[in-house]
């Protein structure tokens, strides 16, 4: 049967701002809207944000997209939202906000990651088939538990931060099998709560929420709902996923050896495997399909160290980031010997050392703006080798690559990335700060029936704009600089343990 006038709508809760797209039924997407957002750093190393601000910048750009669309709201025929792990909202019996969402970059529960590793590592690792660190809900709510008992009593519900805005939609709790795993609470073999993990903490099981298929239908939009953000009442909301796999979906990374590195606030390399891979180094979820796994290796600090850079460093109202491209294209591979380390908020992938600190190193009078900008992209670049490094030693094999992610919009970092990774990247046609949304989008059109098979859902998203290949002239310089890359974070990582004891005042727990 032919279908017209099929609407979908895909949004992507980011770090940093909501994303919406359109999409028609034949894979266009129509139109777009962004709303900026920030976290609460009240201390450092920490990172909040008010869920109800999720919400807020949801309505706005959902009017945004409707606005610039034309579409009639009543058209739009489903909906999905992704957005990333480890954002836990806490709920009272009233269903009220308990407190603002840790963000999974939050080092605050640095010490009861300790604990928690020393004293149930093993199981935890066994159980949920993730490594023991502050980046998870597990650890931060003992972070909550031991320092806001008051809010920890008060749990009644978790939900993780897209499955919130699926609520405040349509009055559904539940989440996927994805963001289950990313509580670090989940049997990731047996695919369920684990009561023994949950016994660590004290805390009921029945304060988690049902786990879905990525491809169910959650519910549909309220009337109460309908009015705050203009959706038709009734329209149906897929379960969705994470953000990453949902990225994933988007590029039609959906069979076996698909990898996908992605250079957005985080970076990250992805690869889509048959079965799963634990590792205390990276990270094992479920993929969107059924019966496919998706193991992932993260850098904390991706196109965020640019954005860093640029609000830190850029006092004259008129530089942007392509004027920090137009920079650094004047100086040679290599930056004349400066590296930067992109450790701004600890790092994941391989070292899982929330102690680590960003850095430059080589400084030397003859370098200038431009010398330090293009370190900034080659040191994330070189973070990002380090996580393929990580999948190549895990015999995971990869068959081609995809970059997607803000930082991919800058056409030297495509360059650099493909000649640091040493690989040929696939730019997918879909604009890289919205392939989240793209994704999302699709998601709910398989999960509506607008689309009648995965391999539907292939032929429109499986399409790359252009392919970077890597400059072999630079092949050997980056490949030793990489090797002194490595070498310094080692020789680093002890130093900046004896800055945070100097610095933090933190006491061990007992």
């Amino acid at each position: 049967m032919k279908k017209t006038d099929n609407f979908l709508m895909g949004a992507d809760i980011g770090s940093s701002s909501c994303k919406i797209s359109i999409v028609d039924d034949t894979g266009r997407i129509l139109a777009y809207g962004n709303t900026d957002y920030f976290a609460e750093t009240k201390k450092e190393g920490w990172a909040e944000q008010n869920p109800d601000v999720w919400f807020q910048a949801f309505k706005s750009s959902v009017r945004q997209c409707l606005k610039e669309s034309r579409i009639p709201p009543s058209k739009i025929y489903a909906l999905s939202v992704c957005g990333p792990a480890h954002n836990a909202v806490l709920l009272d019996k009233n269903n009220e906000v308990l407190r603002p969402a840790i963000l999974w970059w939050d080092q605050r529960s640095t010490h009861q990651s300790d604990w928690l590793l020393k004293k149930f590592g093993r199981t935890i690792f066994k159980t949920t088939l993730q490594p023991v660190h502050p980046s998870w809900t597990l650890a931060q709510l003992l972070w909550i538990k031991e320092n806001e008992p008051y809010i920890f009593k008060k749990i009644h519900r978790i939900i993780i931060g897209k499955d919130f805005i699926t609520y405040r939609l349509t009055g559904s709790w539940q989440t996927d099998w994805y963001d289950a795993m990313g509580t670090q609470l989940f049997n990731g073999k047996a695919k369920k709560w684990s009561k023994e993990i949950c016994r660590i903490l004290n805390l009921p099981v029945k304060c988690l929420p049902p786990v879905l298929n990525s491809l169910d239908i959650a519910g549909h939009v309220t009337p109460c709902a309908s009015i705050e953000t203009g959706l038709p009442v009734g329209l149906p909301v897929a379960v969705g996923s994470g953000d990453s796999v949902v990225e994933a979906f988007g590029v039609a990374a959906v069979e076996p050896m698909d990898c996908l590195v992605k250079l957005a606030t985080t970076g990250t390399v992805s690869v889509v495997t048959a079965k799963q891979h634990p590792s205390k180094k990276a990270m094992s979820y479920f993929h969107v399909i059924p019966d496919l796994f998706y193991t992932i290796t993260a850098t904390n600090s991706g196109a965020s160290s640019a954005q860093w850079f640029y609000k830190t460093f850029h006092d004259n109202a008129k530089d942007s980031y392509e004027t920090m491209e137009q920079l650094a294209e004047k100086v040679a591979p290599g930056s004349e010997g400066l590296i930067f380390h992109p450790y701004l908020k600890g790092e994941r992938s391989p070292y899982w050392d929330p102690d680590l600190r960003a850095d430059f190193i080589g400084i030397s009078h003859t370098h200038k703006k431009q010398h330090f900008i293009r370190a900034v992209f080659e040191g994330v670049a070189f973070s990002l080798r380090d996580c393929m490094e990580l999948i190549r030693s895990m015999d995971i094999p990869i068959k081609r690559t995809f970059l997607v992610g803000g930082g991919a919009r800058i056409k030297l970092w495509r360059q650099i990335t493909s000649d640091i990774l040493a690989t040929r990247l696939h730019i997918p046609k879909v604009p890289s700060l919205y392939v989240a949304t793209y994704g999302a989008a699709l998601l709910a059109g398989l999960a509506s029936g607008v689309f009648s098979s995965l391999k539907e859902i292939t032929k429109i998203a499986g399409k790359s704009d252009e392919t970077i290949k890597p400059d072999p002239n630079y092949a050997d310089q980056y490949e030793k600089t990489y090797t002194v890359y490595k070498e310094i974070t080692r020789n680093l990582q002890p130093i900046y343990k004896k800055l945070k004891n100097i610095y933090s005042g933190q006491k061990s727990i007992k």
